[in-house]
């Protein structure tokens, strides 16, 4: 019995051992094709399916039939088949060679839901104009900032670039600009408002919705005329914890230098322009063939800057909790020498639900510091980066008997700084330290209500450091003393909301409902202190010998509102989108401290409708939407309605001279002011096609800004110091925008291309009195205004005295007369013709006319994602078109005026034996050929490669050994290249301060923007 026992046992074991061996043969071995077709329900098949090897990029897409055929697949390998609409599914191989799957209709996917104010609505009930980026399209951008990322991936959002200025922003806008002070958004991350968004690390943002319409916006009353911006940072997921490394490195190299002369090439123009004028010669210019190439400044300030950014995340948890913790480093050094940013992030986020209730809270820690570049010391060269295109390239850079170690300009020379000196001898760095917290708690009270209590915390601390050296720079720049300046901030902003939630459906109803009470208070406390004559080595305000200086101020400000709104569909297909917002503002006086904003939009869903199935197979959905609404502006300075009142405005009296202490009111205030409103109208269409193959989304909006806030000028007689700040401006912008995307593939190749394009016009309707006109974009030290803002006109647009080529003879120069009068009396042979727009008979500022503007016809994106097995690949351009820039570099080194440096254009300078369309040298350009005109203005379109990726995903099988999940390398390169007409640095202008300012290239404030190659890995456990 034992041994027929033994028997039984061994005859079993080497069964199992046989089964096992079966199974390893079948699940390693790699199968040389598996194929199958893939259906719905119904048994209809299913085109354009999405069939992957998990954790590999060997995939395909079934064809019309449904089928579908993979090479290479390992026989224990899972595939993955996913398609818009329907459930995903993992099946095993098994050794399978043939895999047939039914695919289930994913009814929760069809109602995604979208983030808006204060909660999610369904994707398909959505009445208003809403852009959402998901982190998806985030992760492959090798940028450092979040708004840079977006970049032309958002219809009807303009972001122009600050240059290349490490950690520095951008200029965010959308639909257009529609006041005359703050037009940027309101950004809110996860509920709490911040200044800005730049510190804030892509990787951990889940998804960004843009607001742009009033339905959309109006929840947030006085805070969205310019629009909203939410951003989502990533949650935790319930199942087995995740650990994700990302790390990039690269380098920066400068991407255009401005073309400007040798030492020789300078002389030979110099000279040029002195014998033109009658003057003589500069000694340094004296014998160019003595001079060499001389130095390139511009090699000498910029450099190769390495960059790199390194990020952990872990995420986990169970089904009632999840957990999502990161952490990153991100240092960029600039391309200018010494200058360089640096980020530190930590990011903590939970969520946990028990019953009824549900609470959670969101941590963003951030610390920012920059060193930066110096001013213009006071000179006419402005920046470091300024400087270098115009110092004069025979000078040196370093004078070992000068006080601080550096050479300079000398001699009847135009004082432009030595910008190495400028960099070395200045020391300007920043710090910002900011605290994000946001926790919630919430109950459900009964079925379908629930009530959430919000709390926001905002506190930043900056700091700010300005340490200049003494020294001597050549013969124009002396500085005796060792001079320090510190300033501190405290910004805390403190929210509380209040929120009850209504959602029921029944029958083919479905309501939600929204009501609120929310308090926000903002506080500013800064402070600062400054002295001079400093000892060497010693940086503290304490040691300094003389002119100690402090100073500090507060500002405070409120809001209190209430709110509501009601989201209500009818079988799908007829939606309804209502809200309320009442805010109390402490920037407005009494009478005017409360406004109110409502807002309305009604959708249709067609392709919900039963006489649109037999267009169903082709076009799946098909959406009309329409909204109009009033949000508020309150982004103005506090306490504008209050006259200021100056103190320490002291006087001396009586016969012994006794001193009286004095205050005195210096500036008039508008005790009546009040929000500036906008109303919008937008109508728009959402299509999807072939199963959301196809996606087109199209918006067409009108903007109308009323009571805009701006000085308006006031008689110098009544005393006062400036201009009190009255309602007294209509802006309208009217757009047209457009996103399309279309997904596909074959075989192992898939791919998505996605475009977005937006046009808007812009007019001031009234400013002022009627005629009043603001002037602004100054373009260089000494030049004037280049734009005009007035009424039937848009902002910012330029003015400028036309020019009408080049006066080639005596004879031309004669002719260009009024009743026997010359319009241009110090003019010869060689210089420009000016137009006399006014016909008064001479040439003056009076003969500016609107010469174009520095609003693009259209903007536009375009991207390009292709995955090909294991390999990946990604494209985005990005660009404008129909802009005009002022380039004030051109307008400082094409002149020939001044002792600087000039551009290679003039080499083709007009000679009475080469005539050119370029004037004359001549030093002391008795024709003002260097006026502000239209012969600086230049087209800004532009079209560039903003990002390009290369990258490639490890099989699974080789990750087993050390235990990771997947493995993704790649090779990135960020503004690869610009195809422009515009000769300055960059035609993408992000010039911060007045909107006014916008598309003039004021040279003293530049920075070129970096072109950019990186090497990453991201890597997941």
């Amino acid at each position: 019995m034992k041994k027929q026992l033994m028997k039984v046992r061994k005859a079993a074991g080497m069964a199992c051992l046989l089964l096992v061996l079966l199974v390893q043969a079948a699940f390693g071995q790699v199968l040389p094709a598996v194929s199958g077709t893939v259906a719905d329900s119904s048994g209809a098949p299913l085109p354009g399916v999405s069939v992957l090897v998990k954790g590999t990029q060997n995939g395909a897409s079934t064809n019309a039939d449904g089928s579908f055929s993979l090479q290479n697949v390992a026989g224990g390998a899972t595939l993955v088949f996913s398609f818009i609409g329907y459930q995903a599914q993992e099946v095993p191989v098994n050794g399978r060679e043939v895999i047939n799957v039914t695919l289930q209709q994913d009814l929760q996917a069809l109602d995604e839901v979208v983030v808006v104010g204060y909660g999610t609505v369904k994707k398909s009930d959505l009445t208003g104009a809403v852009a959402s980026v998901k982190a998806e399209e985030l992760a492959t951008e090798g940028l450092n900032t979040v708004a840079k990322a977006l970049q032309g991936k958002v219809a009807g959002v303009t972001i122009e670039s600050a240059g290349g200025d490490p950690g520095m922003g951008t200029r965010i806008m959308i639909r257009g600009v529609g006041s005359l002070n703050n037009n940027n958004p309101l950004y809110l991350v996860d509920g709490v408002p911040v200044p800005d968004i730049n510190n804030i690390s892509p990787n951990d943002i889940a998804s960004i919705e843009v607001l742009k319409d009033a339905s959309a916006a109006a929840i947030y009353g006085s805070r969205a005329a310019n629009g909203v911006v939410l951003i989502t940072t990533k949650s935790g997921e319930a199942g087995k914890t995740q650990v994700i490394f990302n790390a990039n490195a690269g380098v920066q190299r400068l991407a255009k230098k401005i073309d400007v002369l040798n030492a020789q090439e300078w002389a030979s123009v110099s000279n040029a322009a002195h014998d033109a004028a009658g003057l003589p010669r500069l000694e340094i210019a004296e014998d160019p063939a003595l001079l060499e190439s001389g130095l390139d400044w511009q090699d000498e300030v910029y450099r190769t800057a390495p960059v790199q950014n390194y990020e952990l995340s872990i995420t986990g948890g169970n089904k009632g909790s999840q957990y999502s913790v990161s952490g990153g480093y991100f240092n960029q050094r600039g391309l200018v020498k010494v200058t360089g940013y640096e980020r530190l992030n930590l990011r903590v986020k939970s969520e946990t639900t028990k019953g009824r209730f549900r609470f959670g809270e969101t941590l963003l820690l951030s610390q920012e510091s920059w060193t930066k570049m110096p001013g213009g010391w006071g000179g006419q060269g402005g920046n470091p980066v300024g400087s270098a295109v115009k110092m004069i390239p025979v000078f040196d850079i370093y004078d070992t008997t000068a006080v601080g170690g550096f050479a300079g300009a000398y001699g009847p020379v135009l004082n432009v700084a030595n910008p190495l000196a400028q960099l070395h001898l200045e020391d300007i760095r920043n710090r910002s330290t900011d605290i994000v917290l946001n926790f919630f708690g919430e109950v459900e009270l009964l079925p379908g209500l629930s009530y959430k209590l919000n709390l926001g915390y905002n506190n930043t601390h900056g700091y700010d450091y300005d340490y200049e050296r003494r020294y001597q720079v050549g013969t124009l720049f002396t500085h005796q003393t060792n001079d320090l300046s510190e300033d501190r901030s405290h910004r805390r902003l403190l929210m509380l909301e209040n929120t009850l939630n209504f959602t029921r459906e029944f029958g083919k109803h479905s309501l939600q409902a929204l009501a609120g009470y929310t308090m926000q208070q903002n506080r500013l406390r800064t402070l600062w202190g400054s002295a001079i004559d400093l000892p060497d080595g010693i940086k503290v305000l304490d040691a300094a010998a003389s002119n100690p200086a402090t100073g500090g101020n507060l500002y405070e400000s409120a809001l209190l509102s209430m709110l509501g709104r009601v989201v209500y569909s009818y079988d799908s297909r007829y939606l309804l989108t209502a809200s309320f917002r009442r805010d109390g503002s402490s920037r407005f006086g009494d009478e005017n401290r409360y406004g109110n904003f409502p807002s309305i939009a009604l959708g249709w869903n067609i392709s919900n409708e039963t006489f649109f199935d037999s267009f169903s197979q082709a076009i799946n959905r098909l959406k009309l939407r329409g909204s109009y609404g009033v949000l508020g502006n309150q982004e103005i300075g506090d306490y504008l309605y209050s006259a200021a009142i100056a103190s320490n405005i002291n006087y001396v009296t009586g016969a012994d001279q006794h001193k009286w202490f004095g205050a005195i009111q210096t500036a008039f205030a508008d005790p009546d002011i009040k929000w500036e409103n906008s109303s919008t109208f937008n109508i728009g269409v959402d299509l999807g096609a072939w199963q959301d193959k196809l996606t087109f989304t199209a918006d067409y909006f009108i903007k109308r800004s009323t009571d805009v806030l701006l000085n308006v000028p006031i008689p110098g007689s009544t005393g006062a110091v400036g201009n009190p700040v009255v309602n007294a401006g209509i802006i309208e912008n009217r757009g047209l925008e457009a996103s399309l995307g279309y997904s596909g593939g074959k075989g192992d190749f898939n791919y998505d291309v996605y475009g977005t394009i937006s046009a808007i016009n812009n007019e001031v309707e009234r400013l002022g009195t009627g005629t009043q006109q603001i002037f602004g974009g100054q373009p260089t030290h000494h030049g004037s205004s280049t734009t005009l803002t007035q009424a039937g006109g848009e902002v910012g647009a330029f003015y400028l005295v036309k020019t009408d080529g080049i006066f080639n003879s005596e004879e031309e120069v004669q002719a260009h007369s009024k009743n026997g009068t010359l319009i241009q009396p110090n003019a010869s042979p060689g210089d420009i013709r000016f137009v006399d727009a006014n016909g008064d008979g001479s040439i003056s500022d009076e003969d500016r006319v609107h010469a174009g503007s520095a609003f693009p016809d259209f903007t536009y994106g375009l991207g390009f994602n292709a995955q090909w097995r294991n390999f990946d690949l990604g494209l985005f351009f990005q660009g404008t078109q129909g802009n005009m820039i002022y380039n004030g570099f051109r307008q400082d080194i094409d002149g020939m005026n001044l002792e600087i440096n000039y551009s290679k254009a003039t080499l083709n300078a007009w000679t009475p034996e080469n005539h050119t369309d370029f004037p004359r040298a001549v030093i002391n350009d008795p024709n003002y050929n260097t006026r502000t005109s239209d012969r600086f203005l230049e087209d800004g379109s532009y079209l560039r490669l903003k990002s390009l990726q290369l990258g490639y995903l490890f099989p699974a099988q080789a990750l087993e050994r050390i235990g990771a999940g997947s493995l993704r390398v790649y090779l990135s390169f960020d503004n690869l290249f610009t195809i422009t007409g515009y000769d300055g640095y960059n035609p993408d202008l992000g010039r911060t301060g007045s909107i006014l300012n916008r598309g003039v290239d004021y040279g003293h404030v530049a920075y070129p923007l970096a072109r950019t190659a990186n090497l990453g890995v991201q890597l997941q456990f």
